[in-house]
């Protein structure tokens, strides 16, 4: 008998859990990430800097001798974060890195959530530009088509828009996370009891009502345009567009859709959010996203984006791994100067050098 959440393998299902991580890990490399290998426990403390009270308090805790509040890693990108904010100052930036181990929660099992999971996934240091959020999303793509998996889904967010909202009404800090969670729980009754106090034209308050049906294609973000007046709403609204411009000119538009009543997450989260979904799972199999605010927590102030798959998920979609290669990569990438002025011939010249297996590193001007 084991705990139950957790896991044990052994046979031929180690065979194929190692050869999609192998798959996955080298994919990374090939777009220019270095491997990290993070500690298994930390001071509990770095792990409430960066995921607030929410998943913090699912940390599994424990003393060391010394009296110090220690805790198994929930997650992986805090820890990243914390070691290249204290241990890596004065490296060339960007700083691109790529990790993979278990994680440890204090969930109620079941509907896909499990006390111990096994995550890969990268970040990106030292970008703040919206590039660096397409090339993420180009190489959780490139993994994912990597192992025959050609059914799922990116839900694509942005924080920028509900907080521009918020900022707009002027919310007291307790009322915005009232709205957000009304957002979050799809609870239009709460909505239309609320709006009614506000100031605002019939159709903006119809709109703040419909936020949490709005999911969808590009129409949806037309239409977010049509009635948001905020700068900062619509500066979200334009790089999502941005976005959708450069996948559809890859060909990629197909996988990609929109959710602007992703509102909850990580504390960290400060620009795009995404959350991807394989066909016939019910529960997302990896997510991420831009959270610029976290490693000045530590001490260095850097921009950085990212994303993680959880492997158990993925696994499920696979139905044979035997017929599947292990890319392999040049020990020099192509290096590609981006321009923010012709974004989808940078990616595209990106996207074709990957599609021929070459490993490429893109930079700035």
């Amino acid at each position: 008998m084991i705990p139950q959440g957790v896991q044990c393998y052994f046979g031929e299902e180690v065979n194929r859990r190692r050869k999609v991580e192998s798959i996955l890990a080298a994919i990374m490399k090939n777009w220019g990430f270095d491997e990290i290998i993070l500690p298994f426990f930390d001071y509990v403390e770095s792990f409430s800097y960066g995921l607030g009270s929410e998943l913090g308090d699912k940390a599994y805790r424990f003393l060391d001798k010394d009296g110090s509040l220690l805790a198994l890693r929930p997650d992986l990108t805090t820890l990243v974060g914390k070691t290249v904010a204290t241990r890596m100052r004065g490296q060339p930036l960007p700083i691109q890195l790529f990790y993979s181990g278990e994680v440890f929660r204090q969930e109620r099992a079941g509907a896909g959530k499990q006390k111990e999971s096994y995550q890969i996934g990268l970040e990106l240091m030292g970008v703040g530009e919206p590039h660096a959020d397409i090339e993420i999303l180009l190489v959780a793509i490139d993994c994912l088509l990597h192992l025959g998996v050609k059914e799922f889904k990116i839900a694509l967010g942005h924080v920028g828009f509900f907080n521009g909202i918020v900022q707009q009404l002027n919310l007291s800090e307790e009322k915005a996370g009232a709205l957000r969670d009304a957002i979050d729980h799809k609870d239009t009754a709460w909505l239309k009891s609320q709006v009614e106090d506000l100031q605002l034209s019939d159709d903006k308050k119809r709109f703040l009502i419909d936020v949490p049906n709005l999911a969808g294609g590009r129409e949806i973000l037309e239409l977010a345009l049509g009635i948001v007046e905020n700068p900062r709403s619509r500066q979200a609204l334009l790089d999502l567009r941005k976005t959708a411009e450069v996948l559809n000119a890859l060909g990629l538009s197909d996988f990609l859709t929109f959710d602007l009543a992703e509102v909850r997450g990580l504390d960290y989260y400060t620009g795009i959010v995404f959350k991807i979904y394989g066909h016939s799972l019910g529960f997302e199999m990896g997510g991420g996203g831009r959270y610029d605010g976290l490693l000045g927590r530590f001490g260095w102030d850097l921009p950085a984006v990212g994303f993680s798959f959880t492997l158990d998920r993925i696994l499920p979609l696979l139905a044979d791994v035997t017929g599947l290669q292990v890319p392999l990569h040049e020990a020099e990438p192509h290096e590609i100067a981006t321009s923010s002025g012709d974004l989808t011939g940078f990616f595209r010249q990106a996207w074709e050098l990957r599609q021929q297996g070459l490993r490429v590193r893109l930079g700035g001007v």
